[in-house]
This record gives structure tokens, sequence and C-alpha cells, in this order.
């Protein structure tokens, strides 16, 4: 055992005593000495040269973000003066404590030239500002060589031309005569299938033609009107409840969704267009296709438009003022066949 180290002395025994305290703890076994003092003093922080360094070299950026000024209410608009936050300097005397907070100064940042007034931009501004590029563009699309609008633009016309005179002029038809060949075999498809000639030759063709148009209700699928071009049910509601009732009934998928379009006998087809207050159902002959697609969209739409306030649940009958309307549609056909 090491001679630095004492061994414990051994407590004699002594008979326990309940009404003080034991002589085992009343004196320490070895002397306690206290904890050598700490000094409550600290070293003076050192001093900071009194050229202290808060240039900056020119390449370096600025040590702080700009703070704009604030104007007040009552005074005119000025051009905010940017500032940059720049460390004071510091007394060789006077250090600043841990506890004590640097204090800043603000100085304005050198200004080059005069400085203009600010100005808040209109629409004005920007249609000038707009214009030329604009302008530009117009001119590059429409006189352009190549792909340019009047390049698509006449053709477009004389095609619509073209197929409106052939929809409303018997004379202007696209087909020639069949031949007798053809004349022979049509005529006797017609009569063991109980079919005119002419039925014939308009499914041959693939013509289309629309027959009758009706317009329902988005919601309740209830009539608000309709065309035909059979003038007895043309002039009564009656005549065509129960084509409505039908139609109605396959209308809506499983989903409820409109049905955009479906089968009908006698080789007729159904050709819908749901809108935002109504919905375009038309019977059409023969096949549909793009053409009368695109041709009840905007019948549609232009029904719509005209009548948006009116056409509200609880609002007036528009069955006699959406007839006209709806006529049109009935004009929406392939030319005349050849038969």
């Amino acid at each position: 055992m090491s001679a630095a180290l004492r061994p414990l002395p051994a407590p004699t025994p002594a008979p326990v005593s309940h009404g003080g305290p034991s002589p085992l703890w009343s004196s320490p076994p070895v002397p306690f000495e206290p904890f050598a003092s700490v000094p409550t003093e600290r070293p003076p922080l050192p001093g900071l040269p009194a050229n202290a360094g808060h240039e900056f070299p020119a390449s370096w950026p600025a040590p702080l973000a700009v703070l704009p000024e604030v104007p007040s209410a009552d005074a005119t608009p000025q051009v905010s003066v940017p500032r940059i936050f720049t460390p004071a300097p510091v007394d060789a005397d006077h250090a600043p404590q841990p506890h004590e907070t640097l204090v800043t100064r603000i100085e304005p940042l050198a200004k080059e030239g005069q400085e203009e007034a600010a100005r808040d931009f209109n629409d004005d501004d920007l249609r000038e500002a707009f214009g030329p590029i604009i302008e530009q563009a117009v001119r590059s699309a429409v006189y352009a060589r190549e792909n340019g609008i009047d390049t698509y633009l006449e053709p477009m016309l004389r095609s619509t031309i073209r197929r409106a005179l052939a929809e409303y002029t018997p004379t202007q038809r696209p087909f020639q005569a069949p031949g007798t060949l053809y004349r022979l075999l049509w005529r006797l498809q017609a009569l063991f299938t109980s079919r005119t000639y002419e039925d014939i030759v308009f499914e041959k063709t693939h013509r289309f033609q629309v027959e009758e148009v009706f317009l329902l209700d988005v919601h309740s699928l209830a009539l608000v009107s309709f065309a035909s071009n059979q003038p007895g049910r043309h002039a009564s509601a009656k005549r065509v409840e129960g084509t409505v009732q039908r139609l109605a009934l396959q209308l809506r998928d499983a989903d409820g969704r409109v049905r955009p379009d479906f089968e009908l006998p006698e080789h007729r087809s159904a050709v819908s267009r749901a809108g935002r207050f109504a919905v375009l159902v038309a019977i059409v002959r023969g096949r549909s296709n793009e053409l009368i697609i695109a041709d009840l969209e905007f019948s549609l739409k232009r029904i719509e438009d005209h009548f948006r306030d009116r056409l509200v649940p609880g609002g007036p009958p528009l069955m006699k003022d959406l007839q006209p309307f709806l006529e049109d549609c009935l004009l929406i056909q392939a030319p005349a066949h050849a038969a």
C-alpha cells in the first residue's frame, strides 16, 4: 500500500444510544480541506486597434442587404436611398464586453448621376411595350411565304362554300349516276328487304341526314323544345312524347353520364351533346361523323349563349322560341346522292 494513503481508523464498538447522534459520524475521520477559491475577476479583453479594418475591398460584395426607407404618409414620394450596415469604429480603451451590444451605423451608398423619380406603369405603358412585338408576330404569320394564314384561309373558304352549295342545291351532286349492274343489284336488294331504292343508294354511298332534334333539360331530361323534318310531328309536341321518353331512358349510362351516341331501330342512330344547361339529341339517318358532332356542338353553344338566363328550372316556356334554332340542325346533311 502506498504511503500517501492512510488506513481508515476502525470504529470502537459502543452501546447504541437512541437519544443522540452516533459517535461514529460526530467528526470526519480525515481533516477537511476547502476547495481553492475561484478568482471572481476576469482578464480584460484585448483592445482593438483604432483603425480596425471596416473597409472592404472593392471586389467584395456589400456585407449586408439593402434596407429601403419607409416614406411617411404626408411626405412627397421620393426614391429611397439604399443603405448598408457598417460597423462603427471601436475605441481601444472601451472594448465591448460580452454582455454589451455592438452599435452599428447606417451610411448611404454613393450615388452616381441624378436619380429618376419613381414611376407607376399602367396598361397604356404595357400596350406600348408589347405593341411592336405583337405587330411583328402578326405580320410574320399573315405575310409569311410558307405556312402563312392566307395559305389555309382561301382553301378553307372554298371548301365551306362548296359544301354549302352541295348540301342545299339538289343539282350539285358529288356522284355520277350508278351503272346498270349496280342499279339492278340495288333494286333487287330493295325488293327483298322491303325498302326503297333511294334508301339502298343512301346507305351504299354513306350519306347522313339529321331528321329530328330534341333539346332536353340537363338535370331532369324533360323536353324543352324540338324540331322534326316531318310536318305532322313538328306541329305537335304530343306526337314526339314517346320518342323523347325512349331517348331519355337510353341517354345516360350506368355511371349517370350522358352517352355520346347509341343505336336506334330502322338504321338510325342518336347523337347527343351535353352542355351546361341542356342536352341536344339528334336522330341521324345513316352514319354519323365528326362533321355532325361539330355542327351540333356549335348549335348547342349558340342556344345556351342566347338563352342563358331563361334556361333555368322554373323558367318561361321556350318551345316556340327555340324551334328556329333547332331547325338549323335539320339542314345538317351530306350532299345529295346520285339516285
